[in-house]
């Protein structure tokens, strides 16, 4: 069980523990551009703005959505789908690793290192496209939850190493 796991491996567990945390709240809340001028706001999957006591929230996988007046760009569903594929990953490795706790499973390093590192590169990767095209409107700050996304990526690329190094010890 846990309590039988070496300090490399409680590392690895504990930066895709953090990791999966800081990654799916980044993933799923409307806060990764904000609008300085106005109470707007919008994330992968909505936009929401507040008006007077009330916060009126549309999603952007609607194919009506539009976004400072057009449609929703290609750059925006790429980065959609690499985050999507980031969460895949991390729900691949969370299968793994609930096998190699409660299993006792030795040589099991590998697929954690490919899926983490798979995890952290679809992660960055959103961050990348995102960023580097939002920025080209302007009157429009990136969020915290645009960093989470960032640290999400991180961590897993940290876990990843972990498990390399784990790997590389042992055989």
């Amino acid at each position: 069980m846990i309590v039988s796991l070496t300090r490399l491996e409680k590392l690895c567990l504990c930066a895709f523990v953090v990791g999966v945390g800081v990654f799916v709240m980044g993933f799923s809340v409307p806060y990764w551009v904000t609008f300085p001028s106005s109470t707007s706001r919008f994330g992968l999957w909505e936009l929401c703005s507040t008006k007077g006591a009330g916060t009126c929230c549309f999603s952007t996988l609607s194919k009506d959505f539009r976004i400072l007046g057009e449609r929703l760009p290609g750059w925006f569903r790429g980065a959609q789908t690499c985050a999507c594929f980031a969460l895949m990953c991390i729900m691949a490795t969370f299968v793994c690793r609930i096998f190699f706790i409660f299993k006792n499973l030795e040589n099991f390093h590998v697929p954690f290192i490919i899926l983490d590192i798979l995890a952290a590169v679809f992660a960055i990767v959103t961050a990348v496209i995102f960023g580097s095209e939002v920025t080209k409107y302007t009157n429009l700050s990136l969020s915290w939850s645009f960093a989470f996304d960032i640290m999400g990526g991180i961590l897993f690329a940290v876990s990843g190493a972990c498990c390399f190094v784990k790997y590389c010890c042992h055989t």
